[in-house]
């Protein structure tokens, strides 16, 4: 197949021979439908198909890094990082352009890739990030107070809904807003 499509980038004084150019893989890539229905019930059906194609492997960086870092926390047992990470996703539901692991991405990230900058966070994904806040936070303040078995399993169902974010773009919460809000969804 030879290089064509790939590029070579230097990263901390390595050069990287084989990176691929984000935007031709993704464009060449077929996104399942399950995908696509996936990523309208989070709130992104203003998107087209080439345009879900696109931002199907960058939508997953935050979900992705949030996921790791959760699951460092919790076995660390870490009150002070399971919070952090509550107050991430918070920022997620009160800043729609600036979650901060979206910035993370979209500052710096996305550049060594010549990926697409992520949209704003639509309203059913920023719900999932209230539901994380909240279980993160109540992790945190578990393991603080000594119920470990607490922490874990409000920390782990965020961090297992993390992960079938990531390999899926399925979205707990963004189905739990539809089961909840399916009259102003419809609209």
């Amino acid at each position: 197949m030879g290089n064509r499509g790939l590029r070579s980038a230097w990263v901390y004084g390595a050069e990287l021979v084989q990176i691929p150019d984000m935007k031709r893989w993704t464009q060449m890539a077929g996104l399942p439908d399950s995908a696509k229905v996936n990523l309208d019930n989070q709130g992104f059906c203003g998107l087209d198909d080439e345009m879900k194609s696109r931002y199907a492997l960058p939508l997953r960086f935050t979900p992705a890094v949030a996921t790791a870092l959760v699951v460092v926390g919790l076995v660390l047992q870490s009150p002070i990082l399971l919070g952090s990470m509550a107050l991430v996703t918070l920022s997620g539901v009160l800043f729609p352009r600036c979650m901060v692991l979206d910035l993370v991405y979209n500052l710096g990230v996305r550049h060594l890739f010549g990926a697409p900058a992520l949209p704003p966070t639509p309203t059913p994904r920023r719900f999932s990030y209230g539901i994380s806040t909240i279980w993160l936070a109540g992790s945190a303040v578990s393991f603080h107070y000594g119920l470990p078995v607490l922490g874990f399993i409000l920390g782990a169902t965020v961090a297992i809904g993390g992960a079938i974010l990531t390999v899926t773009l399925w979205c707990l919460g963004s189905w739990i807003y539809h089961l909840f809000f399916r009259s102003a969804t419809n609209k």
